[in-house]
């Protein structure tokens, strides 16, 4: 009985029923080291103080893999291991693709174990990473992709799947061997004539891609939130691209802004823009649980929540586009300028990015140094506009105070298809864009508003000085006439 009880709630928890669980998840031991909550909309959250584990009914059956023809599942998410668990099949879950690999080591040690991936590249790469921590500790260890075609274990059996299909599969999969190479180093590699090669997908054809980290970057008050909500209110509507692109087929968005109230500025920007607001939804903040054990909200931070970013993502519904603005407010603990810090944390957010094949843009503000190229331009370290596969500069027209110009900066994956220009209009107000393509770079705008602040600068000081009746300091050989940018 007590058996069957817990299978039905394993069950629930693949398929919400409208309550809210709590799920252990542990160490190799079955040491409860962290507790994860599904809510009863689907969503996800995480309690705070805890480290991520496995998820398992414990204990586990002492006969749980003992022969290669029962072994022990290892799939991705609470959601997956209940699905199998539901069918009678005994199964582990790992709280993200590839984590975990040597709590499992220590669970498993002397069983049977067959690694499920999620049928994505970000899925096939986390199940080799957890197969390789296996070999050599396990009895064997294979792995096999969910049947019925799905993306993971949770829709295979929505779709219909049953136990027989998932150990039809596991029959047919022959054990992986350790390679000569140590477990502790080895290399995970891929053989070329193995891989299909895959066009790239476009959100906005040329510019923004699916499943890769795109950055915008520019001087506050140029209208960079502005831009993003114009392209949210385009992907959830189905509205044309503003230089004639491919229609998008309408879907979702998720806005984490650090900057902007929903209410007063966010929705009616979106409303004037001609958003679905029906199919946007915003990650303000992450539930968490306080020291008194009560529920409280905190920040959005990139280096410990992107499940809730995933499940986000999940809730929305087709999902197309996630908006960072700016990405700077979201780093939690790390140092913005430290390359190998930032490299780490937007990994795993353009594997999400993948995984999902969502575009992620991520807004940053301009550094205040100026010249050079405008890949240095971004705030905080080079590895931001390095690790996205396009960045884009957002610039004044100093030509034009009203009007804006949003150039490119880098874009790996097409070639330079122009700059585009727009202002900010109406009572909505709402971008408005012009037709054709602007021609000036990246490098030549930034240059320009370098030097007009540096201008501006210098004229600044030089008035203070004069005010206070000191002569103004100026540099060797240079004039303390200042006449640059129309400043004299």
């Amino acid at each position: 009985m007590f058996r069957w009880r817990a299978r039905w709630a394993w069950i629930s928890i693949a398929r919400p029923d409208g309550q809210r669980w709590a799920i252990a998840e542990r160490d190799g031991a079955g040491e409860v080291i962290g507790t994860a909550y599904r809510l009863p909309d689907g969503r996800k959250d995480f309690a705070t103080g805890g480290r991520r584990g496995l998820i398992l009914p414990w204990p586990l059956h002492a006969y749980a893999g003992a022969t290669a023809d029962r072994p022990v599942y290892v799939c991705e998410g609470a959601s997956d291991a209940a699905s199998l668990l539901g069918l009678g099949l005994d199964a582990v879950g790992v709280p993200m693709a590839g984590h975990g690999g040597d709590l499992l080591g220590a669970l498993l040690a002397g069983r049977h174990a067959v690694v499920i991936a999620d049928a994505d590249d970000a899925g096939r790469t986390g199940a080799a990473r957890l197969a390789g921590a296996l070999i050599g500790r396990c009895a064997s260890v294979r792995t096999i992709e969910a049947p019925e075609g799905a993306k993971d274990c949770r829709e295979a059996v929505i779709a219909g799947a049953n136990r027989s299909a998932f150990e039809t599969l596991a029959a047919r999969a022959a054990p992986l061997r350790a390679q000569p190479a140590s477990l502790a180093g080895g290399a995970i590699v891929v053989r070329l004539a193995d891989v299909t090669p895959e066009p790239v997908s476009w959100l906005w054809p040329g510019r923004i891609a699916l499943g890769k980290v795109t950055l915008i970057a520019g001087d506050p008050g140029l209208g960079k939130s502005f831009l993003t909500l114009d392209m949210a209110a385009r992907i959830s509507s189905g509205a044309g691209w503003p230089d004639g692109g491919e229609r998008p087929a309408p879907g979702g968005v998720v806005l984490l802004s650090a900057e902007d109230s929903i209410a007063d500025t966010i929705r009616p920007r979106l409303d004037a823009a001609g958003a679905d607001p029906a199919r946007i939804i915003a990650l303000e903040s992450i539930r968490s649980l306080g020291e008194n054990g009560r529920v409280c909200a905190r920040s959005f931070d990139l280096s410990r929540d992107l499940p809730a970013l995933d499940a986000a993502v999940e809730s929305v519904g087709d999902c197309r586009l996630v908006v960072i603005d700016p990405v700077t407010a979201y780093l939690g603990g790390v140092d913005s300028h430290k390359n190998a810090e930032i490299r780490g944390l937007l990994a795993p957010l353009g594997e999400l990015a993948m995984r999902h094949r969502v575009a992620v843009v991520a807004v940053t503000h301009l550094n205040k140094a100026g010249g050079g190229p405008a890949i240095y331009r971004a705030m905080g370290s080079l590895a931001f506009a390095a690790a996205a596969r396009a960045a884009w500069a957002v610039s004044k027209d100093r030509a034009d105070p009203m009007r804006r110009l949003l150039l490119p900066i880098k874009n790996n994956l097409a070639p330079d298809a122009g700059g585009l220009a727009y202002r900010i209009d109406g009572a909505g107000p709402a971008v408005a864009w012009e037709a054709g393509t602007v021609h000036v770079s990246a490098d030549e705008a930034l240059a320009r508003d370098g030097m007009w602040r540096r201008a501006l600068n210098a004229t600044m000081r030089r008035l203070a000085a004069r005010l206070s009746g000191r002569r103004p300091q100026v540099g060797p050989g240079r004039s303390d006439r200042i006449e640059s940018g129309g400043l004299q």
